[in-house]
């Protein structure tokens, strides 16, 4: 990635800004880049009003251009980014354990309301959460300075036939998908086996704990592309 620039935003920054800088550092890490298209479909609104915030934010010096149609953040803008997403995956974990929210419905109640909560509430809720370390879908919480803590994990789609470890993360908020990997007990903490693979990217065949038993699930290759990895463990 090209050397990003540092901006010193001032004063309060807004919901909505932070919520696209949220953006902009999460689908930099899933896809490897940043598209003002791909920025409008996580956000929900249209590539004419992403490029009209791009311009403001870049003239903030919290993100510049990249390419044509691509964003980077800055120093400045990463720092804001992290902090917000540190609150949303706190809030999530919260709803969970104390307001018995699943996991599938957690993520548009929280990224709609993280940013508007009282930073010191947030951090309380993290204390009496005893300090968790990921959110409900896997995802690292960022400490208080920015620092993410790495994930040695892969791709279940990319796995050799009879690896097996242990379910780190899931990379989608689909309530649908979330549900329905719920269903198959595929979720983090989990342990999972690949048994097998259709050729040309047919579905694959694995293997997932359930109690003293152990189930055997056929799922797609898109679908396996969400769900990730940590080696080593046994399933």
């Amino acid at each position: 990635m090209a050397r990003r620039t540092t901006g010193k935003p001032t004063g309060k920054t807004s919901a909505v800004v932070q919520d696209f800088l949220s953006e902009v550092y999460l689908e930099a890490s899933e896809a490897g880049r940043v598209s003002l298209r791909a920025l409008a479909a996580r956000l929900g609104v249209t590539p004419p009003a992403v490029s009209r915030m791009a311009q403001r934010l870049v003239r903030q010096g919290l993100v510049r251009r990249e390419g044509a149609c691509g964003l980077v953040l800055s120093d400045a803008g990463e720092r804001i980014a992290l902090k917000a997403i540190r609150k949303r995956r706190i809030f999530e974990v919260y709803l969970v354990q104390k307001l018995g929210y699943t996991w599938d419905e957690v993520y548009p109640v929280a990224a709609s309301a993280s940013n508007y909560l009282d930073d010191e509430l947030v951090e309380r809720m993290y204390v009496q959460l005893d300090r968790p370390a990921r959110c409900p879908h896997g995802d690292p919480i960022p400490a208080r300075d920015g620092r993410i803590q790495p994930i040695a994990d892969t791709r279940l789609s990319e796995l050799a036939n009879g690896a097996q470890g242990v379910v780190s993360r899931v990379a989608s908020h689909d309530s649908n998908m979330l549900r329905y990997l719920s269903s198959l007990n595929i979720k983090p903490g989990m342990p999972i086996q690949l048994m097998s693979r259709a050729p040309f990217s047919g579905p694959l065949r694995v293997r997932v704990a359930n109690g003293n038993f152990q189930d055997e699930h056929v799922i797609g290759a898109e679908l396996a592309s969400k769900v990730w990895v940590e080696i080593g463990h046994p399933a």
